[in-house]
């Protein structure tokens, strides 16, 4: 039971976190698009989103290496640990395109936003 209970209660404190992604995002926008900068804002705000987004979908699911191999070309793994699985091109795709989406949105929103 106490199980299940901290499980929701850490799930809020995500969702809680994104919110306060998102609304930071969308007030640095806002504030950045002063007199007439929204080209500046869009183009500076999607690099960076663009950025996070690809760095997120690198990440995903890849299993530690428990045996490696080195020699002068660089390092291989010759054994991965049974901890992650290796995405496919369809799941970094999706998760690219929902950490651009919920990340950029908000900044331009923010940047169009009228005072």
């Amino acid at each position: 039971m106490l199980d299940s209970i901290l499980n929701e209660v850490f799930k809020a404190l995500g969702y809680l976190f994104v919110a306060w992604i998102v609304m930071y995002t969308y007030k640095t926008a806002r504030k950045n698009s002063v007199d007439g900068k929204y080209v500046s804002v869009l183009w500076k705000g999607f690099l960076w989103c663009a950025g996070i987004a690809f760095f997120m979908s690198m990440m995903l699911g890849n299993p530690t290496c428990i045996d490696t191999e080195y020699s002068m070309y660089g390092s291989g793994c010759n054994e991965y640990a049974d901890d992650g699985f290796e995405p496919s091109t369809e799941q970094r795709t999706s998760t690219f395109a929902y950490y651009l989406t919920l990340l950029y949105l908000p900044v331009a929103i923010g940047a169009f936003k009228e005072k």
